[in-house]
């Protein structure tokens, strides 16, 4: 179910247990995880070694810079799109950082197919 366009995700989570389900999750859809990491500075790091097409924010990132803010830099810096999950959501609007429509839409429809495959 590997999208071209999501197949390494960089995941920023600093909660063990819910970066265990979300990379189990991720690897039922065929999707490379990255991480998880917390800090920004690693994020970005990686992201420069490893080019990620998508990055996952589970929560706020230990640093400096929000999860917006890292967002942007992210994108700006290595072209790579976030998604904010959890905490880390917020009213941010219309960003050039946030996954396309069709990327997203897939993501979610394979993590809840992933979910549910879990669950039985």
């Amino acid at each position: 179910m590997t999208s071209p366009h999501m197949d390494t995700i960089l995941l920023v989570c600093s909660d063990e247990d819910y970066s265990v389900n979300l990379i189990d999750s991720l690897h039922d859809i065929g999707a490379n995880v990255i991480g998880p990491v917390s800090r920004g500075d690693v994020a970005l790091a990686l992201a420069a070694q490893n080019s990620p097409n998508l990055a996952i924010f589970a929560n706020e990132p230990s640093c400096e810079r929000d999860a917006t803010e890292l967002a942007r830099e992210l994108h700006d810096t290595w072209g790579v799109r976030s998604l904010l999950l959890d905490g880390a959501i917020r009213n941010v609007g219309e960003q050039p950082w946030l996954p396309e429509a069709e990327t997203l839409d897939r993501l979610i429809d394979s993590l809840a197919q992933a979910d549910a495959a879990r669950t039985q």
